[in-house]
């Protein structure tokens, strides 16, 4: 009887075990078939994701294939330096509208301290740089590496012959060439040591968006130094005409105030000595009059 007593102890506890067991595996495939739920939700979200940005890059293909849209692109990463620099259209620079794309005239013009300007132009060679980037061999990666600094040299060289450089208008001594990608600035920089100086020759200065950067902030702050000493020199002209006018003032003041003293003595000598001189005689006829008992009438 004890030995049975035994074993059915044991298998007591062995069926609680068996239980607990159990209800673990219960939970743990609840947990799983969950956690299968929600990664065919993730799933599901990062295809459609991944479609939306697959039809977007389709897009932005399609809107970069044109020359003239690839130009008005990199026309807006420009204004978006120029608002990040603080510069404002029409204050600090004038854009090129559409009507006058063909007009050769440049793309941006900044307005700096006197009267002077500098012009901008903005040149972004996608089509080599996608060549790069898709190439899957060296060697395919090197001629379309060569493709792209040949066509920022062939961009140097049409900014150098458009007479940007205009004393008459006047204009400072270079001008600016945006390459608005800092990827494909540095890449052609990199592989072409030389191009930064053969560009200056030329009096044409690259730009990436954050040397554009750079640039405008010093733009903008000769702008800013340049207004104050125009309102400082205004304020001591102004200063110059009222001292000027306050010392016709004081001038005038003064004759005012030696005439009041003059008239001040004139009225107490009038008050004083002339009103006792002219009273002596009347006081005299007075007592007369007293003396000999005449009416005063």
């Amino acid at each position: 009887e004890q030995a049975g007593g035994v074993l059915d102890g044991k298998k007591q506890l062995i069926d609680q075990s068996v239980a607990a067991v159990n209800d673990r595996l219960t939970r743990l495939g609840d947990f799983l078939q969950r956690l299968e739920a929600e990664r065919k939700q993730d799933l599901g979200r990062l295809s459609s994701s991944v479609g939306s940005l697959a039809a977007t890059t389709g897009e932005l293909h399609k809107m970069l294939a044109s020359t003239q849209r690839r130009g008005a692109w990199g026309e807006r990463m420009a204004e978006d330096v120029l608002r990040l620099a603080g510069l404002a259209e029409g204050v600090n620079y004038t854009k090129q509208s559409a009507a006058e794309a063909e007009s050769g005239r440049p793309d941006f013009t900044f307005f700096l301290p006197s009267d002077l300007k500098v012009n901008m132009d903005v040149k972004f060679p996608l089509e080599s740089y996608k060549a790069y980037v898709d190439a899957e061999t060296d060697d395919a990666r090197a001629a379309a590496l060569r493709q792209l600094t040949t066509a920022v040299r062939g961009h140097i060289k049409a900014v150098a012959t458009r007479g940007y450089i205009d004393p008459k208008a006047p204009t400072v001594d270079y001008v600016l060439l945006f390459i608005p990608s800092e990827q494909i600035y540095s890449l052609v920089l990199e592989a072409q040591r030389d191009l930064l100086d053969e560009a200056l020759r030329q009096k044409i200065v690259l730009a990436s968006p954050l040397t554009l950067y750079a640039m405008l902030a010093v733009i903008r702050q000769a702008a800013e130094n340049a207004n104050l000493t125009r309102t400082a020199d205004e304020v001591i002209t102004l200063l110059g005409q009222f001292n000027k006018q306050w010392q016709a003032y004081k001038e005038q003041l003064g004759k005012l105030g030696r005439a009041l003293e003059t008239t001040t003595r004139a009225y107490e000598d009038l008050n004083t000595t002339r009103a006792n001189q002219l009273q002596r005689p009347l006081d005299k006829i007075e007592d007369l009059r007293q003396s000999r008992n005449l009416p005063e009438e």
